[in-house]
């Protein structure tokens, strides 16, 4: 589901900027992995990237199941998961001013496009209910902590936190207890 709210955002991002500058051929694009150590930004592009996830306990409830009274009886069913995904959205253009421009949109777009549901996105996919942006604001020594996890010197950016993406499994999967370290289970997800 995560794959789905970045895609979503990227496509909502492309098409705003296309919009406000003319440029039908940009494209915000996902980080590219060069290998499993170096990470690279595109050059002349925003990049999106996902650099932390956290669990709202906020609506999480105690209990170890939630009861479900009108299923006929009472199933046990595992609590949803509420996630916050915090989004980079780097402006990485060989004119530091043009990356300024880029970097402007993006929080204007944000500043007018603070929630998202399926009212006024109807191409939001099904699973999520609504999302949620929040600007970040991070110390210089956090900025600095992220930037060098990635490897790499400072850029324009900015980060937004995407509240609620809640994770909720309406089919339950058996799995086996005898499945070794070895065995991979695969499932459509």
């Amino acid at each position: 589901m995560i794959e789905h709210v970045l895609s979503f955002l990227k496509e909502q991002l492309n098409s705003y900027i296309r919009v406000k500058t003319g440029a039908q051929g940009f494209e915000v694009v996902f980080l590219q992995e060069r290998n499993q150590k170096e990470v690279s930004f595109q050059n002349d592009a925003i990049t999106i990237l996902l650099v932390n996830l956290e669990e709202d306990y906020t609506f999480r409830s105690g209990a170890a199941y939630e009861r479900m009274p009108n299923q006929g009886g009472n199933p046990q069913k595992n609590p949803n998961v509420y996630l916050n995904l915090y989004v980079l959205f780097a402006a990485n253009f060989t004119n530091y001013s043009q990356s300024l421009q880029f970097l402007s949109l993006i929080i204007k777009f944000f500043q007018s496009h603070r929630l998202f549901h399926h009212q006024n996105s109807p191409m939001l996919n099904s699973e999520i209910e609504k999302l949620t942006m929040e600007l970040v604001n991070l110390p210089f020594t956090e900025q600095r902590e992220v930037w060098a996890g990635l490897g790499m010197s400072y850029m324009p950016s900015v980060i937004y936190k995407v509240r609620m993406v809640v994770f909720a499994d309406a089919e339950t999967v058996e799995i086996d207890s005898d499945i070794t370290e070895r065995e991979v289970i695969t499932t459509n997800i």
